[in-house]
């Protein structure tokens, strides 16, 4: 399986540093992306989506807590789960400094509580095996070559009897041909009002661009509804569905297959809920209950929970230590720490 390379997680990081300048400092850092006008509206937009989708959730009885997010980003949505929702759990995302914003977006919107925030590699997940009863993720595993390692990390820690619930993720458009470049995706050019012309020729004819990928962040648009489905097939309960321009379809089982031809060549993105086999008898009541650490796992196969000592976490049997800076809690293996965030990791030893 291809996996994302240091060079792609570097790139990511440094963006979401040139994101957090131009959205929050007010600075002419990137171009051809959203200010904090733009983004504040984005933001909402997003938040009303995931108050929507999680209230339709629980009223289909699905457990919400302890939740885990992956790909959290700013944590607008796990914000949405504490307060909105009454919910409790962790935000997850391999950027330290976008993480940190989420202390200025809580202001922002108004909202007391913010989530518990674990700076980690999703495809090394700091948690113990069947632990977790609720994940979630948007807009988040096209950013890998491949969704499966990330899916596999999900399923493992997922408790039995949990849910995963994927968003907004798309996949590929057969009917599409990268005749011309497009603009750039949220440049003010590309966020014009167009005609209905000019909208079908990019549809079918431009390659999509955007400022991700000059820094070297995978943006794969080219999951087919095949390899959606080969991915999410450890699950025992699927129930995906494929929104295609105003069609609506399903990834398993499609009641109608002419609506499903229609959304397979034209593209779309899929989103629903799977669920793990089995009966979930060790249910946790905190988040931090599942955490462990994520040298030992994977190095010894041992799963070891941590223990707090001030200001950070430790594990008992390597003796590594995890800081929590600006509060946020950093949890990799040691090489990938010295990697991404080196200033860090030499302040542990000091």
């Amino acid at each position: 399986m291809k996996k994302q390379t240091i060079d792609n997680q570097i790139g990511e990081i440094k963006f979401k540093e040139r994101l957090i300048e131009k959205q929050i400092e007010g600075k002419d850092s990137i171009k051809d992306e959203y200010d904090a006008e733009g983004i504040n509206g984005i933001l909402k937009n997003r938040m009303d989506e995931t108050l929507s989708d999680m209230k339709l959730l629980k009223k289909n009885g699905i457990p919400l807590s302890p939740y885990l997010e992956i790909g959290a980003e700013r944590c607008q949505r796990a914000m949405i789960m504490e307060n909105d929702m009454g919910e409790s759990g962790a935000g997850a995302d391999l950027a330290f400094h976008i993480l940190k914003t989420g202390d200025h977006y809580k202001k922002v919107f108004g909202k007391k509580k913010i989530p518990m925030r674990i700076c980690c590699d999703a495809y090394n997940l700091p948690f113990r095996t069947g632990s977790v009863p609720f994940i979630y993720t948007y807009q988040t595993l096209h950013h890998f070559p491949e969704p499966d390692p990330i899916i596999e990390e999900i399923y493992r820690v997922l408790s039995p009897g949990g849910n995963f619930f994927i968003g907004e993720e798309p996949y590929r458009q057969v009917l599409h041909f990268n005749l011309y470049k497009s603009d750039k995706m949220y440049s003010n050019k590309s966020l014009k009002k167009k005609n209905i012309i000019k909208k079908i020729m990019e549809k079918f004819f431009a390659e999509k661009l955007c400022n991700e990928t000059d820094f070297n962040i995978i943006e794969n648009h080219d999951i087919s509804l095949h390899d959606w489905r080969k991915s999410l097939e450890m699950f025992s309960r699927r129930n995906i569905d494929l929104l295609s321009l105003k069609i609506n379809s399903e990834l398993y089982h499609p009641k109608s297959y002419a609506k499903y031809f229609a959304s397979y060549l034209l593209g779309g993105s899929i989103s629903g809920t799977c669920g793990k086999d089995g009966e979930n008898t060790r249910g946790i009541k905190a988040i931090q209950e599942a955490l462990i650490c994520p040298e030992c796992r994977p190095r010894k196969g041992i799963e070891t929970a941590l223990k707090k000592e001030k200001n950070l976490l430790s594990c008992p049997a390597c003796r590594r230590k995890f800081p929590v800076t600006d509060g946020i809690l950093f949890l990799f293996e040691k090489h990938k720490m010295m990697e991404l965030y080196p200033e860090i990791e030499k302040k542990i030893k000091k």
